[in-house]
């Protein structure tokens, strides 16, 4: 948003926002750079069961995974919202802050250094021709004397600590530099609190314009949802083509998407705690969908059912993986080269991709189950 249009709003009152863990579970999540694209509408072929694609070039698969979740969860939150998704919210992001482009962002989400617009003091820099006097004692923008626009998708400070700011990972704090946190208070605020429905692009670009009262604004963040629109194409093997027991309990583990992880969480009849672990999840989906009661821990399931090789992996399978000679994790394979899993105390039940990554380098132990 222009500081033009930030003066604008805010005196009339409508200031929206601008553009290792031991035992059964142990994290293998590795923090990758992100960097600059030629052309970010790019993707792998893979998509999740969300739409969201594994990848896509220029966008960091943290902020990528961070759009998918916000996505899932506003839809969640907002059900008179439809066709909420994850081109929407890059939209924004990468008119915002080219998707945090230059930054390290850790896989919980947390960007560094942090993401600040322009001293808002009426000088004219980025349009601003309006002083705004600070409002948060530099909390999230390090300015106690003028406002700062702060993080990937540059809330105003006021704003976020009003009703837009949000926990997108559920670490307890809603802070606007977190790719998670500041990707669903997005959702949130597209979205609104009624009736709304983003597949018609007049409403979408309603919606745009509320978020940052722009015309150009609304025609950049529309054009680039359309270009991420054609990524999204199908859906994920695990999803669509997975019948019979398999596909019940692909279905069963992808349904707890977003629910957080609790170690030692989850049992036959579903989550503990509020939440799962990575064994725990596993020990659920295979009970209700097939009526099979696994061992309890990532380390005993290696003796679950017969080993396969990686060449035979088939959705339905069970991926535990090792490092340091500790067999400490394990997912459920769904097909297209991702899993579903419950990774870590920062990051609740989601999907990734194994053909690439951290997980695509662990040694594996295949059991098939099923």
């Amino acid at each position: 948003m222009t500081g033009t249009t930030k003066a604008v709003l805010l005196s009339a009152g409508l200031l929206a926002p601008i553009a290792a863990v031991l035992g059964i579970c142990v994290l293998f999540v590795a923090a990758v750079a992100g960097g600059a694209a030629d052309r970010e509408e790019q993707g792998d072929g893979a998509v999740s069961a969300t739409g969201t694609p594994s990848q896509v070039k220029g966008i960091h698969p943290v902020m990528l995974s961070a759009y998918g979740r916000a996505a899932e969860r506003g839809a969640k939150q907002r059900p008179k919202c439809k066709g909420l998704r994850w081109s929407v919210i890059a939209g924004i992001g990468k008119v915002e802050s080219n998707h945090a482009d230059g930054r390290t962002i850790k896989p919980d989400g947390t960007i560094n250094p942090r993401i600040l617009g322009p001293r808002l003091d009426g000088s004219g820099v980025g349009g601003n021709i309006t002083a705004i006097y600070d409002t948060d004692g530099g909390r999230y923008d390090g300015d106690a004397t003028y406002d700062r626009a702060v993080g990937p998708m540059q809330f105003i400070p006021s704003t976020w600590a009003g009703p837009s700011g949000a926990d997108g990972n559920d670490d307890g704090k809603k802070d606007p530099n977190n790719a998670f946190d500041a990707a669903l208070a997005t959702a949130l605020y597209l979205c609104g609190t009624g009736a709304n429905d983003l597949r018609d692009e007049g409403l979408a670009r309603r919606a745009i314009l509320r978020y940052n009262a722009s015309g150009q604004y609304a025609d950049d963040v529309l054009g680039h949802i359309r270009q991420y629109d054609q990524l999204a194409v199908t859906p994920l093997d695990g999803e669509a083509t997975t019948g019979g027991t398999a596909g019940k309990v692909i279905k069963l583990a992808l349904a707890e998407r977003g629910t957080k992880y609790v170690w030692g969480g989850g049992d036959i009849h579903g989550p503990t705690g509020g939440g799962f672990d990575c064994s725990g999840l596993l020990v659920y989906a295979y009970h209700q969908g097939a009526g099979i009661i696994l061992p309890r821990t990532s380390q005993a399931m290696r003796s679950a059912g017969k080993a396969v090789g990686r060449a035979d992996l088939r959705p339905g399978d069970l991926i535990v993986f090792n490092a340091d000679g500790n067999w400490g994790h394990v997912g459920l394979y769904i097909g297209n080269g991702q899993m579903v899993h419950a990774p870590n105390p920062r990051t609740p039940v989601e999907t990734a991709s194994v053909t690439s990554g951290e997980w695509s380098r662990a040694d594996w132990s295949i059991r098939r189950v099923l």
